[in-house]
């Protein structure tokens, strides 16, 4: 896992456009259940054979998927647009075809409650992916990998550098594996925005042409 500069003023627009819809969201946050990213945990998940790759434990209101519990038709609806062009924008070219592939998608799409948000310990085993990792956080938080025993830490940004604002972009590989482990916890008072879009391992061209896209303006 690296920290990429966010630079493409293109880019942060549309961050910046999906990011307001999310958080205008009707949001319950609840406490349970309490961070769990712990090294005791993760030793715990890497000695369990039965691990399918999904966190067990996460604590986060989930958007990938068809929204149905808003307050209105017009918030579920601008939320739908903004999703859809978002993904298109790296599935097409990005607007100035560094890149285009259909197999983008949504691997995360959510709203982490203050204090208490959280992805727990998950390694995509046998869903083998690149990842590039969008947060918005005006409070703190962080994102954490570990493989072979190296652990990678990344806090997120606030009033970052210019131009990128609250928002922090990492990148990263998950292969299927399975020897790649991630988690991420909100530790501050503000909502944590965090949009991932990912692609399957093998098209790691793709990959590294987005991250070019994102550090240039």
């Amino acid at each position: 896992m690296k920290q990429i500069p966010l630079k493409n003023i293109k880019l942060l627009r549309k961050l910046d456009s999906l990011a307001t819809q999310l958080y205008q969201m009707p949001h319950t946050f609840e406490a349970l259940p309490k961070p769990d990213i712990t090294f005791a945990t993760l030793k715990t998940l890497m000695a369990d054979d039965s691990f399918v790759g999904y966190p067990k434990k996460s604590n986060y209101r989930s958007y990938e998927g068809e929204v149905v519990r808003v307050s209105s038709g017009r918030q579920k609806k601008r939320l739908r647009s903004e999703k859809y062009f978002f993904l298109k924008f790296f599935q097409y070219g990005m607007g100035d075809h560094y890149q285009q592939h259909p197999k983008w998608y949504f691997d995360t799409l959510t709203v982490m409650a203050p204090r208490w948000g959280f992805t727990g310990w998950h390694n995509s085993k046998n869903k083998g992916r690149h990842y590039i990792r969008f947060i918005h956080n005006a409070g703190s938080g962080y994102s954490i990998s570990v493989r072979n025993k190296k652990q990678v830490t990344v806090n997120d940004a606030r009033r970052g550098t210019i131009g990128a604002g609250n928002w922090t972009c990492i990148a990263g590989t998950m292969g299927e594996d399975g020897k790649t482990w991630f988690a991420d916890h909100n530790t501050g008072s503000r909502p944590r925005v965090v949009i991932d879009v990912s692609i399957p391992e093998k098209y790691t061209k793709e990959w590294n042409e987005a991250i070019n896209y994102i550090n240039n303006y």
